[in-house]
């Protein structure tokens, strides 16, 4: 009764958080005139993968996830290189203004997009970074970085420093004991950090909106987006969208699945 108990309190969250993606899903495989239908049905004869191929049809989808991914893993890697090295600062050493940098990196997530909007649309147009990927890049890593530090920050300060003065004993410098012994001991954490901001990247469409003018810069969010304004009928090719949307998110979880137990095994052995 126990096991029964706890696998229906698992299961009713679970198809809470799963129904409007089976629902997506459930649409995006619909021919259009059996969407509206009432009452609403979950599976019909007319299925089919057509509203996949029609969509690319409207909206050059293929350069929408292109752009995505460049977008995405530019700004992953750069908020991951710079929260990695002012992680592991905070964590480390003493200096002064360090609980006032960590609580201002704090109080700038509370911040929302549209009170800053103008002025770092003026700045991007400015310096020549309008409708470019390299802009995109760096306005997500902006709106990234904090949140990374914060979390780096906590995982560097879990390990103890006495792993790190022994490799320091043994002569390493600072930045080879950070990239030797550090870094691996954090790779679970670094993974999850990872995740986080590839995910931030991915799903932003707000900044992604204003800052992008043309398809060669346009990300997913935006293209799936412009459906509403151009598109408004094609609700099918809508859904698929977003269920395409949502397969790079699911790879990358997998992937850093793997290097959750990759890095706890390092850091055992080590």
């Amino acid at each position: 009764m126990r096991k029964i108990l706890v696998t229906v309190a698992t299961l009713l969250p679970l198809g809470f958080v799963l129904l409007p993606f089976l629902w997506t899903l459930s649409t995006s495989l619909k021919p259009l005139p059996e969407i509206s239908t009432y009452p609403p049905v979950w599976f019909s004869s007319g299925m089919s993968l057509s509203p996949y191929v029609d969509m690319f049809f409207y909206l050059p989808f293929s350069i929408y996830t292109l752009n995505s991914l460049i977008v995405a893993l530019g700004a992953t890697f750069l908020t991951l290189f710079i929260g990695s090295l002012a992680g592991y600062a905070f964590s480390r050493f003493r200096f002064v203004g360090k609980r006032l940098l960590l609580l201002v990196f704090l109080l700038s997530q509370m911040l929302p997009g549209a009170s800053v909007i103008i002025p770092l649309f003026q700045l991007v147009r400015d310096v020549g970074l309008y409708d470019t990927h390299v802009g995109l890049i760096l306005i997500h890593s902006a709106l990234l970085l904090p949140f990374v530090i914060w979390l780096l920050y906590g995982f560097f300060c879990a390990i103890p420093v006495e792993i790190e003065d022994a490799a320091l004993i043994d002569g390493c410098s600072r930045l080879e004991a950070l990239r030797r012994v550090i870094l691996p001991l954090a790779l679970p954490g670094i993974g999850a950090t990872a995740m986080f901001a590839f995910l931030g990247s991915w799903n932003e469409f707000f900044f992604a909106y204003i800052l992008t003018a043309g398809d060669s810069t346009r990300t997913i969010p935006v293209g799936i987006g412009l459906f509403v304004g151009e598109y408004i009928d094609v609700w099918n090719q809508m859904a698929a969208a977003a269920v395409l949307f949502s397969a790079p998110p699911l790879i990358l979880f997998l992937f850093v699945r793997r290097t959750f137990i990759k890095g706890l095994a390092a850091g055992a052995i080590k």
